[in-house]
């Protein structure tokens, strides 16, 4: 419930056991706050909320459709969560109108080509430089284009209906790269299969049974489904940190300039594709060797500037939801980032003796045994064996990315373009 540093720099912990409303306080020299950015839902304030006679809950609380039978439900926001919940409500609702306010995030559905979507989380994608990716205002480029036109030569039925319903229902479709990614296409069923509707506003004022929007309509309803996120709450520690944003006062989202190794923050990073888990695990091993004096940390001028980089970098990567998420960062760029730091990048030239195993590092799914196989803590075998149990993309997208990589590997070496992203120069 507090934790507080003392004058002598070791942190006074106050714990409450709740079951039997004990305190308890205990000296620790140092502290790590993992305590999860997904606890503490955020619902937002309208202007007439109090008057709302329905069902009103946060995604964090909902369980099943059971209570919103009949209903007509009105579902706020978006995400995986809010994904998954609207088509669950979309089978028993007499209605469901889902509403975002900036559209969906980048639409990625869970499986493709008979695969799970994660499988394209590779190097050879991910690895190339964003400045060759993100095309602001000119239209998808040509080698998009191809690439979208070889995936599609892999496409099942299923895959070939999901496009074709994607296409039908109106929504603003972002790239994955400049926007967080809502790896769940459950709403888009929701619409198609069981009459859902789907438009892009958000809530001006609520009454008793309805809800007037932005756009000037308003919609009756039962219950509203709240699928905002959530927000942080860092109450019980210093006021230093009450108000904490990890992008403008964290070095590498972990430690404060100010107080460097005595308190660090572990798995609040937040990547726009792939996961937390792999995320944190290297954030947590390099936290580790910190705090072991084993990686000394830079000076606190330093960090700001570096701190002053990365921030304007994500801010120019994420223009519409740097803002308001402040945890949010590159999958590729961050593990690749923190591996470094923490000495276990991938050694390529070590993996050239096993082909089989280089391919599946660029080919395969960005996963933790990759930063595994060198540095401290590596397990060579270990992840070898788990790098061979991956799976890994379809032969003809190898190709395809293994020449555009050597055509932008080439452009680099004679300044013409950034270097793919922990290949060739790095």
């Amino acid at each position: 419930i507090e934790a507080k540093q003392e004058d002598d720099g070791k942190w006074m912990v106050t714990v409450r056991d709740n079951s039997a409303m004990d305190e308890h306080t205990s000296v620790f020299d140092k502290i790590i706050v993992c305590s999860g950015s997904n606890h503490v839902p955020h619902v937002p304030q309208v202007e007439g909320d109090h008057l709302f006679e329905g069902n009103s809950c946060h995604s964090s609380q909902y369980r099943s459709a059971k209570p919103f039978q009949g209903k007509k439900v009105l579902l706020v926001g978006m995400g995986e969560s809010g994904s998954d919940i609207a088509y669950s409500i979309s089978k028993v609702a007499k209605s469901l109108q889902i509403i975002t306010r900036k559209g969906p995030g980048a639409v990625i559905p869970r499986r493709k080509h008979g695969k799970v979507s994660d499988v394209d989380t590779t190097k050879a994608y991910h690895g190339l430089p964003k400045t060759f990716m993100k095309f602001e205002g000119l239209g998808i480029p040509l080698w998009h284009k191809l690439k979208i036109w070889i995936e599609s030569l892999n496409n099942t039925e299923e895959d070939d209906a999901l496009d074709v319903a994607m296409a039908n229902v109106k929504f603003t479709k972002y790239h994955w790269i400049s926007r967080y990614g809502t790896k769940s296409e459950n709403f888009i069923r929701a619409v198609k299969e069981h009459g859902a509707t789907y438009k892009e506003t958000n809530i001006l004022e609520m009454g008793a049974k309805s809800v007037k929007m932005a756009d000037g309509s308003t919609y009756e309803c039962d219950a509203i489904v709240w699928c905002s996120g959530f927000a942080t709450n860092f109450s019980f520690l210093p006021s230093e940190f009450r108000k904490l944003q990890y992008r403008n006062d964290l070095w590498k989202k972990t430690f404060h300039p100010t107080f460097g190794t005595s308190i660090a923050f572990v798995g609040f990073a937040r990547p726009n594709v792939g996961s937390i888990p792999p995320i944190a695990e290297l954030q947590a091993r390099f936290t580790a060797l910190a705090l072991a004096e084993r990686l000394s940390l830079p000076l606190s001028d330093e960090m700001e500037s570096v701190m002053k980089i990365d921030r304007e970098y994500e801010e120019w990567l994420f223009p519409w939801d740097y803002e308001r998420v402040q945890s949010l960062c590159s999958y590729m760029e961050t593990l690749m980032d923190w591996s470094r730091l923490l000495g276990c990048d991938i050694d390529l030239a070590r993996l050239v003796r096993n082909p089989s195993i280089a391919g599946r590092v660029i080919f395969g799914p960005l996963i933790p045994a990759q930063f595994r196989l060198f540095g401290p803590g590596s397990d060579f075998d270990g992840s070898m064996e788990a790098l061979t149990l991956a799976d890994s993309i379809p032969f003809v997208q190898k190709q395809f990315l293994f020449s555009l990589m050597l055509a932008i590997g080439t452009l680099s070496n004679f300044g013409l373009a950034d270097p793919p992203i922990g290949l060739f120069l790095s």
